[in-house]
C-alpha cells in the first residue's frame, strides 16, 4: 500500500516535471507586475465606487437595494428624509471590503448604477482597518477611475470635463453591446 502510493507521488512529479521542462518552449505569458500592468476587461469587479454626478452631486438614491442584495451583509447604509422634498439624502454608505466577496451583487441590484465596479486591483494593505470603505473613499474611488461598469448602463467614463459618457458600443462587453444595438434599433423608425 505505501509502496503504490510512493509510486505514485513519483509519477505525479514527473508529470509535473516534464510540464516544467516544455514550458519554456511556448514563451512566456506572465507579466512583470507592478512594471506591466495587466489588460482587464470593464466587467471585471477589481474593486468598487460610488458614482457622483458631473455637478458632485450623489447618483444614490438611497434605496437600500444593494444593501439588501449583498449576501456577506457588508454594506451599511444611513439615510434620512429629504427636507427638500420626495425621496431620501445619505448620511453613511460604509463597505467592509476585508469580508466583501467582490460579486457584486450590489451592482446588480442598484437601479441608477450609483455603486459601480472599477478595475482598480491594488489596494493591498498592511492595516485591515483601512479597508473598510465609507462614503468619502468610495466616492474618491469614482472620481479617480478611468472607466466603471454598471448592468443598467454598461461601460462608462467621464469625458475632459467631468460629464458621465456611455462608452461606444464597440467597447462595450459582449451581451451588453448587443442589447444595447437593439434597444437603439428600436428607436429609429
Amino acid at each position: 500500500m505505501i509502496l503504490k502510493d510512493v509510486l505514485g507521488a513519483l509519477r505525479d512529479i514527473g508529470k509535473g516535471m516534464a510540464v516544467v521542462q516544455r514550458a519554456p518552449r511556448k514563451g512566456v505569458a506572465t507579466k512583470l507586475y507592478p512594471y506591466e500592468l495587466p489588460e482587464l476587461p470593464p466587467v471585471s469587479c477589481q474593486s468598487l465606487a460610488l458614482i457622483t454626478e458631473a455637478d458632485g452631486s450623489d447618483r444614490c438614491i438611497s434605496c437600500l437595494l444593494c444593501e439588501k442584495a449583498c449576501p456577506s451583509q457588508v454594506i451599511v447604509i444611513e439615510r434620512k428624509r429629504n427636507p427638500d422634498g420626495k425621496g431620501f439624502v445619505l448620511e453613511r454608505f460604509d463597505i467592509d471590503l476585508v469580508n466583501c466577496m467582490y460579486c457584486a451583487a450590489c451592482v446588480e441590484a442598484c437601479p441608477v448604477s450609483a455603486i459601480v465596479t472599477i478595475g482598480d486591483f491594488e489596494l493591498s494593505t498592511y492595516d485591515l482597518q483601512t479597508l473598510k470603505a465609507d462614503k468619502e473613499f468610495l466616492d474618491a474611488q469614482g472620481r479617480r477611475a478611468k472607466q466603471w461598469y454598471s448592468p443598467k448602463h454598461g461601460v462608462e467614463y467621464r469625458d475632459e470635463h467631468g460629464s458621465i459618457v456611455r462608452a461606444p458600443l464597440a467597447e462595450q462587453p459582449g451581451g451588453e453591446a448587443a442589447r444595447l444595438e437593439a434597444k437603439a434599433e428600436e428607436g429609429k423608425p
